[in-house]
C-alpha cells in the first residue's frame, strides 16, 4: 500500500481497468450461468462477454482520457460512471449473494479490489483539488442511478419505457 501512497492520481486511474479486468476474471467464468439460473434464463455468456468487453474498453478509455486531462468536470464524471459504480457493484454482489444465498461469481474481486482502489482514487482527487467532498457525495448519489440503470437492463432485462410522441411530432421510427 505504500506504493500507492506515491502516485499521482493520473497516474492511478490506470489501476481502475486492471482491478476491472481482475473482477471480470473473476466474474467470467461462472456468472452467466449463475444469473441465468437465479435471474433471468435470457443470460447468455455471449450477453455477459458483449457487455463486458464494452465495459472494459469504457474503463480503459475513460481511464486514458482523465489521465491525459485530469479537468474537475472530467474527474467528476469519472467518478460517477466509471469508479463509484464499481462500489454499487460490490454491494450488488454482496447483496446477490446473501438474497440468492449463492455465491455471485466476483464477490471476491469486487470486496477485495474496488472499495480499496475507491478509496486511494478518492483520497488522491481531494488531495489534488480535482474534487470536492460535495462533488464526490453528488457523483457517488448519480453513480447510484447508473449503475442501478445498468443492471436494470443488462442484467435483468428491464426495457426502460422510452415514453409516448407529444401529439402532432412524428415517432422517431416513422412518419408521423
Amino acid at each position: 500500500m505504500q506504493y500507492l501512497s506515491t502516485l499521482t492520481f493520473r497516474e492511478a486511474v490506470w489501476l481502475f481497468p486492471l482491478a476491472t479486468l481482475a473482477h471480470f476474471l473473476e466474474e467470467g467464468r461462472r456468472f452467466p450461468s449463475w444469473a441465468r439460473r437465479h435471474i433471468s434464463p435470457r443470460y447468455t455468456r455471449s450477453h455477459w462477454t458483449r457487455v463486458h468487453s464494452i465495459g472494459l474498453a469504457y474503463a480503459a478509455a475513460f481511464s486514458a482520457l482523465v489521465s491525459a486531462v485530469p479537468s474537475r468536470s472530467l474527474v467528476f464524471l469519472y467518478i460517477a460512471v466509471c469508479l463509484a459504480p464499481s462500489v454499487f457493484n460490490t454491494l450488488l454482489h454482496v447483496g446477490a449473494t446473501a438474497f440468492y444465498r449463492s455465491y455471485s461469481p466476483g464477490l471476491i474481486t469486487a470486496l477485495v479490489v474496488y472499495p480499496p482502489l475507491f478509496l486511494c482514487l478518492g483520497e488522491l482527487s481531494f488531495r489534488e483539488g480535482l474534487l470536492t467532498p460535495l462533488n464526490g457525495l453528488i457523483a457517488a448519489v448519480l453513480a447510484g442511478g447508473v449503475h442501478t440503470l445498468d443492471i436494470a437492463t443488462s442484467v435483468f432485462f428491464v426495457t426502460i419505457p422510452r415514453g409516448r410522441p407529444m401529439e402532432g411530432y412524428p415517432s422517431a421510427g416513422g412518419s408521423g
